[in-house]
């Protein structure tokens, strides 16, 4: 039996949620709090097997909650209105997240990837998203493996490209890392990093790894480690402004 906790400062959320998981056979609620300041004490008390945790509540919120915690052993799925900026954090540290007003189907699924992958949430995974919806940019990229974790520097990141529903990612010291993410994803993540641009349908590019541009229609990019990459002919232009600017 999965053993959740829901900690959540609005009501009806609660509710909800409560109703949802009761319709799971496989899922016993043990407990739930409005408080978040009772977060702590009620999850030492009960040592559920995930945390249903909203983001955005008074005098602590989620992440608040979670750096109370020397280590985390339960599964965290993070519960938010629709914030593009908070579920961007989300996805760029591989972190579980339902999205209100919750369905049935999000929280089948959320319990079926608990159920194929116990990995737990790290507390670097914490501070980058507390970083984040705080308005810093954050420097690192998680990547979820079998094994569990891969943290990466951004700005080490040479080009990603598409394949199919993954994305390869490549390295500077040419390192390859394989994300089960499409490169959409990617680009929705990277968005405000003034370091990457969208060459193409399958390619992400870091401009400080550019080594020559060569015309043509498109024209050419050759990265530093050779590879050489087509530039869609409608992003040019847009390149171009960019690139003299470097």
């Amino acid at each position: 039996m999965i053993k959740p906790i829901i900690i959540d400062d609005e009501k009806h959320g609660i509710i909800t949620l409560e109703h949802l998981i009761s319709e799971l056979p496989e899922v016993e609620l043990v407990a739930s709090a409005q408080d978040s300041t009772a977060a702590k004490s009620l999850i030492e008390k009960h040592r559920p097997d995930i945390v249903f945790l909203d983001i955005e509540m008074p005098v602590m919120n989620g992440f608040e909650v979670l750096k109370q915690f020397d280590t985390l052993p339960f599964k965290v799925i993070f519960t938010t209105a629709y914030d593009q900026y908070a579920i961007k954090a989300l996805k760029m540290n591989a972190l579980d997240y339902l999205l209100k007003p919750i369905s049935a189907e999000d929280l089948e699924e959320s319990i079926l990837k608990y159920k194929s992958s116990e990995m737990q949430v790290s507390r670097e995974q914490i501070a980058q998203v507390h970083q984040f919806v705080n308005g810093k940019i954050p420097d690192t990229l998680a990547l979820s493996t079998q094994q569990g974790q891969i943290f990466i520097k951004t700005e080490n990141i040479s080009y990603l490209e598409a394949d199919g529903s993954y994305t390869h990612i490549v390295m500077s010291d040419k390192t390859k890392h394989l994300a089960s993410k499409p490169l959409s994803n990617f680009e929705d993540i990277l968005q405000d990093n003034a370091l990457f641009f969208r060459a193409q349908k399958s390619f992400i590019i870091n401009l400080k790894n550019i080594r020559q541009y060569i015309r043509g229609e498109g024209g050419d990019i050759m990265m530093e480690d050779g590879k050489n990459i087509a530039l869609s002919r409608n992003k040019k232009q847009e390149f171009l402004g960019l690139f003299y600017r470097i």
